[in-house]
């Protein structure tokens, strides 16, 4: 195998969790040329992605596209240049296989332009969108209910014909020198040196995946009372500042906010945690990369498909009060006036599994 390309374009979480792909290919094929087409705004990201046992990138080039913003004004002529250049630019090798991970039809549109001699994508009763059939000559279907993780590496070892289970090693970012200085200076905060801290990450551009205030902070008060953790506030933008600012107010002693982080500098503090706190969100798929055990809770989407896999990552489910089901993701995810799915969430129902975790973190702690 000379050549692969991956087409998994958007949005951040979902790029997240085709990682372990990445790390599969590059231990399979380690001479290989693999190329990832994803959108601009990501594609820095990928550029800085290393293995924990690759001395080689994981990604030899990343192919940048702007599907959102031509959406936006695909009349004008400035769109339409800049998509024919994407074309030429994509069309300008022949990959012996191109593997569509994201199942729609804009990733079936790039699939079909793409150069391979083979396209791999997913079947009838798999594929997220029926178009995307279309732009694939080789497709194999998954049950519905399988983990978003195990979906995206299962369709590329099926190619393969690889049935053995594929461990993640981890994989980082390379920082920058500003980003090292900075993660430099977090470590050095006091709130750093507690022998339990948790990163506190709830934050989510979807309201409906958003907990309820009280409940979180009924959580972070059972964290202090029995484990008496540090608390390492996340904040990405100013409504989450605000929050972070109260949750200080009421931690005074024990927790730091910090804002304004890039992705890999995120995770790599994340390394230096001992457990987040988090939602359906960039930041647990981030945990599960760099292998801190986590505690989330889910409303609207399925833990079950989108909780990280590893045994040290919980999650709760919250029930709908409406009657809403489904495999993946709710209907109404984002139209649903209340989110009561989440945020009437009570500590009461999240105390047990929540107690349970901190145990878990607290027995790791004693180990080590």
């Amino acid at each position: 195998m000379k050549s692969i390309l991956l087409v998994r374009t958007s949005a951040i979480g979902d790029v997240v969790q085709t990682f372990p792909v990445i790390e599969y290919l590059r231990a399979k094929f380690p001479a290989a040329k693999i190329d990832w087409v994803v959108e601009k705004g990501i594609a820095p990201l990928l550029r800085q992605l290393k293995g924990e046992v690759s001395e080689r990138p994981l990604v030899d080039q990343v192919i940048e596209v702007e599907f959102k913003k031509w959406a936006r004004s695909p009349w004008l002529a400035q769109s339409r240049s800049a998509f024919k250049d994407f074309v030429q630019f994509l069309r300008k090798d022949e990959y012996d296989v191109v593997f569509d991970l994201q199942g729609n039809s804009k990733s079936a549109l790039i699939t079909m332009l793409a150069r391979g001699k083979e396209k791999v994508g997913y079947g009838w009763n798999s594929v997220r969108e029926k178009p995307n059939v279309l732009a694939t000559t080789r497709r194999f279907e998954f049950p519905l209910d399988l983990n978003i993780r195990e979906k995206y590496l299962k369709l590329v070892q099926s190619y393969y014909g690889d049935a053995d289970p594929f461990v993640s090693r981890g994989i980082s970012f390379q920082l920058s020198e500003s980003e090292a200085e900075r993660l430099r200076v977090l470590l050095q905060d006091p709130v750093m040196q507690h022998h339990l801290k948790l990163m506190v990450a709830v934050g989510s551009k979807w309201n409906n995946k958003k907990l309820g205030d009280d409940a979180l902070i009924s959580l972070l008060k059972e964290a202090q009372a029995c484990s008496n953790a540090a608390l390492v506030l996340i904040y990405g933008n100013a409504e989450e500042k605000l929050f972070a600012e109260k949750l200080l107010s009421l931690f005074p002693a024990n927790a730091i906010a910090v804002g304004e982080l890039t992705l890999p500098l995120w995770q790599a503090l994340m390394r230096h945690v001992d457990g987040i706190i988090a939602v359906d969100s960039a930041a647990l798929h981030f945990a599960g990369t760099a292998q801190t055990p986590s505690f989330s809770v889910f409303g609207p989407t399925s833990a079950h498909i989108f909780k990280p896999l590893e045994r040290q990552h919980h999650a709760f489910q919250g029930p709908c009060p409406y009657g809403k089901t489904f495999h993946k993701q709710c209907p109404i995810l984002r139209s649903c006036a209340t989110g009561a799915c989440m945020r009437n969430l009570t500590f009461e129902q999240l105390k047990s599994p929540f107690s349970k975790w901190m145990e878990e973190l607290l027995s790791q702690k004693l180990v080590k």
